[in-house]
């Protein structure tokens, strides 16, 4: 649970001036509700992501009003990478949604002995399912890959009830022979 307070004045300068508070200008909206402006304190906000992920649905209460359980739909940062406003997306439990899943690679290392370059295509894909089972990430293992070795989306495993949005033949990763160990094949043929 994060506590949140309403925010009344929403100018830039009322926004910066929360920022050197340590709090985040921030939004809650959802289907059929008006939207509420609300600050959240950036240091609690950054635990509770670093510790439960960024997809995980997290409950806003604001003081002796309502709780609110809401994912984060977009975090707007500044060039410096600083986060300047939050909007959290209102869900519901039975209902499903679309957000944008990370594709972590792993297995890299084996890959790299072997001297071949992995290519990464895809960083994010878009998944559909009850807000609850979507995953902070999908993993894709890449160590028993071979040179020549294509993953489209339909090749990675999602857990149950969540589907992919993205085009099923899109290519995830290609893997190919470095210049330098093909150069070598080629020199001692």
């Amino acid at each position: 649970m994060i506590k949140i307070e309403r925010r009344n004045l929403c100018s830039s300068s009322a926004n910066k001036r929360l920022r050197k508070e340590g709090f985040l200008p921030a939004n809650i909206f959802g289907k059929g509700t008006e939207s509420i402006a609300v600050k959240v304190n950036r240091s609690e906000l950054r635990k509770k992501i670093s510790t439960l992920g960024r997809n995980a649905i997290f409950t806003l209460e604001i003081a002796e009003e309502n709780s609110f359980p809401v994912i984060i739909k977009e975090i707007q940062t500044s060039p410096l990478g600083e986060e300047i406003h939050i909007d959290f997306q209102q869900v519901s439990l039975s209902e499903e949604i679309k957000a944008d899943v990370v594709v972590k690679v792993i297995g890299k290392e084996n890959l790299e002995a072997q001297k071949l370059i992995l290519n990464h295509q895809i960083d994010f894909i878009t998944v559909r399912g009850l807000p609850q089972d979507i995953p902070d990430a999908v993993e894709i293992d890449v160590s028993a890959l071979k040179i020549g070795s294509i993953l489209t989306i339909r090749d990675i495993a999602l857990p149950k009830g969540i589907v992919c949005e993205n085009n099923p033949d899109s290519i995830v990763i290609t893997v190919n022979q470095s210049k330098i160990k093909a150069e070598a094949t080629e020199a001692t043929a």
